[in-house]
């Protein structure tokens, strides 16, 4: 080992960094659209490199897109482009064409265009388990897809009659294929395929209605596959939505609201309190504030408060407060003004997404999770 290697390893013992980068594996993304016509163009590439969501563009140069980078487990990958005028023409809900792969290191060639038609050839054991899923897949994400075009297509002709038909038919293709991939995942608990469908089901909705399910669905898993970073991150959210759920205790923390008063979640206490997750950067939280607003006006003579956190960007106070005013929010408001505060509380919580609420009790206890729209008016009802 040189002294070059020994000093960095000595250094990231004594100071807790990541030396995470030595276990990086490069690859290469080489699509060949034989066609020019779409030189300078941008393609879309997103994937996880085993520390965070990469989303980056590079564009087609003389009629091929070249793109290098390095993943630390395989990774689920989408590559796409947006649709040509004329390919709007007919369905111009179709904005974009794309393509999926794994990528474990190596070489990746995908050849041909449209790319939903292109022939992707990758290295690994886990694009061959993804080919072999896709192949399953294929009847019933055609039929999927047929119907929801279908079904857009007699929502602009104002024909509610067949757009429901249709969209019932979406909703049987959309069960057939998470049919497919459950007995795919059933059967094939060690490959790196199964832990990316499980990462697609373990959301903020599924473990407030099902998380034995998905509990079930982690315990098959083969141990390598755990011992991952998504597999350790689901096996955390997993486990806080037992911790956090139904009956159990909320966890405390201390914020500082608008005028950098620190504020403690446990000093409600005697009072029902929604623990409201949402970020001013955040479309549907925005979106979903109405809603939270009329069950605060509604309830809030009746021992109901709201205690809403808002996940910013770091040291961006002045779009919070500013959401805040705009939005005409009059309850108490805190937020995570640092990394470091943000990171803390997405754990403590296991917040994936936003928005997210909990319903804690004068106890302290939680009432309920995830309530949206008209399900949190309702509970509120129920209870008050």
């Amino acid at each position: 080992m040189n002294n070059k290697l020994k000093s960095l390893i000595a250094f990231a013992l004594l100071t807790g960094s990541s030396i995470s980068i030595f276990a990086q594996t490069a690859f290469t993304i080489k699509w060949n659209l034989k066609d020019t016509s779409r030189n300078g163009e941008k393609v879309f590439l997103n994937y996880f490199n085993g520390e965070k969501k990469i989303y980056t563009t590079a564009p087609v140069k003389d009629g091929v897109f070249t793109f290098n980078g390095t993943v630390k487990d395989p990774a689920r990958t989408s590559l796409s482009i947006s649709t040509t005028k004329e390919e709007r023409k007919p369905k111009p809900w179709r904005t974009s064409d794309k393509c999926e792969f794994f990528i474990e290191g190596g070489e990746v060639i995908i050849e041909g265009y449209p790319l939903p038609k292109a022939v992707i050839k990758a290295p690994g054991k886990s694009q061959k388990d993804f080919q072999a899923l896709q192949a399953k897949l294929k009847p019933f994400e055609e039929k999927e897809k047929t119907t929801y075009d279908a079904m857009l297509d007699a929502i602009i002709k104002r024909d509610s009659v067949l757009a429901k038909t249709q969209r019932t038919a979406n909703d049987i293709s959309k069960h057939e294929i998470d049919s497919v991939e459950l007995v795919f995942m059933k059967a094939n608990p060690a490959s790196q395929v199964s832990l990316d469908l499980l990462q697609e089901r373990v959301t903020a909705k599924s473990l407030a209605e099902d998380k034995e399910g998905m509990l079930a669905l982690y315990k098959k898993l083969a141990a390598p596959l755990k011992t991952t970073i998504v597999g350790k991150q689901l096996g955390e959210l997993i486990e806080t939505a037992f911790k956090l759920g139904p009956g159990k205790p909320a966890e405390d923390f201390v914020l500082n609201d608008t005028l950098g008063n620190p504020v403690k979640l446990s000093s409600f206490k005697g009072k029902y309190v929604l623990l409201d997750f949402w970020a001013s950067w955040c479309i549907p939280c925005r979106a979903e504030n109405p809603t939270v607003i009329k069950a605060f006006d509604k309830y809030k003579d009746k021992n109901f408060t709201v205690i809403s956190v808002s996940l910013e960007k770091p040291g961006d106070r002045n779009a919070w407060v500013a959401a805040i005013v705009k939005d005409k929010l009059t309850w108490t408001q805190v937020a995570t003004l640092t990394k470091e505060e943000s990171e803390n509380m997405r754990k403590l919580y296991g917040i994936q997404s936003i928005p997210m609420n909990y319903l804690i009790d004068p106890q302290g206890k939680v009432v309920a999770v995830h309530l949206r729209g008209e399900n949190l008016l309702k509970k509120l009802e129920e209870i008050l």
